[in-house]
């Protein structure tokens, strides 16, 4: 099917798994998810350094991990998940995570979250070509965002984005309904590198869009999406998870939060959408 092939195009595809010895600071955890946050170093021929949220296998004692150990542990990446284990304390940090929400001023309307309801703004991307493009220009019935960025090396984060979103717009491909891909890496994510990566995943209703030198419109976005993501002047990503879907007046509608939503059940809200707009 349609959304089997971008594991291939990731290199996620091999079915023998990957390990990988990772260290790192423990910044969250999340005992009832299985997931911990970690500021991790960077992994040599894999991934950059970066602060993200890691599965914990089911053998790992959540309890004995506290927040600021310093830690090494292995990833293990199969071609659709990937966990964390063996554990080992090697010191306490005291290392803080700097986000890029200093745009969050009490009078500072345009980045307050917007709840179901509420009016997006129309901000502005680039597309494929390096076209300046709004959201009000791309919008159809309704539109679903996600974000992302091009060097998310996890299988079950920003790929598993994409390729839910593969799968919806397959579905959908004779509605009237688009999804965006919008990179939040206003760096180093210009049109030219989303188009060498996923140019050929680009068609009529999934569409990828740059936040290149458009900084203010991408932390408008996200802000009012309710999407946290830092580190991209440092060159140490981390972010959180949300895809959204706004209607043609930009009017948001509804939220899937994370990374663990399924793309059956958006499906069936989707269509609920459709029955009740009409």
């Amino acid at each position: 099917m349609i959304y089997t092939i971008l594991f291939s195009l990731l290199l996620f595809s091999c079915n023998t798994p990957e390990q990988y010895n990772v260290t790192g600071v423990i910044k969250e955890i999340d005992s009832n998810n299985k997931k911990v946050l970690i500021d991790h170093d960077e992994i040599p021929g894999f991934m950059m350094s970066m602060v993200m949220y890691f599965n914990i296998h089911k053998s790992v004692n959540i309890n004995s991990l506290t927040i600021n150990d310093s830690v090494s542990f292995d990833l293990i990446i199969n071609n659709k998940n990937s966990y964390t284990l063996n554990y080992k304390k090697l010191g306490t940090s005291k290392k803080t995570i700097i986000t890029d929400n200093f745009w969050n001023e009490d009078n500072d309307l345009q980045y307050l979250l917007k709840e179901p309801g509420d009016l997006i703004d129309d901000c502005t991307f680039l597309n494929l070509e390096s076209k300046e493009i709004k959201l009000s220009e791309i919008v159809s019935d309704f539109t679903v965002i996600s974000f992302i960025f091009s060097r998310c090396p996890m299988p079950n984060m920003c790929p598993a984005a994409i390729i839910k979103n593969q799968y919806l717009a397959n579905h959908f491909k004779n509605s009237n309904i688009n999804f965006l891909l919008i990179s939040f890496d206003h760096i180093f994510d210009t049109p030219q590198v989303i188009k060498n990566v996923y140019g050929s995943l680009n068609n009529n209703n999934l569409i990828f869009l740059s936040s290149y030198k458009h900084l203010n419109d991408i932390f408008t976005l996200t802000q009012q999406a309710g999407v946290a993501f830092w580190g991209v002047e440092e060159n140490n990503i981390g972010h959180s998870m949300r895809t959204i879907v706004i209607d043609k007046n930009l009017k948001l509608l509804r939220t899937f939060d994370g990374i663990d939503w399924k793309p059956s059940d958006a499906k069936n809200e989707i269509e609920n959408l459709f029955k009740v707009y009409r």
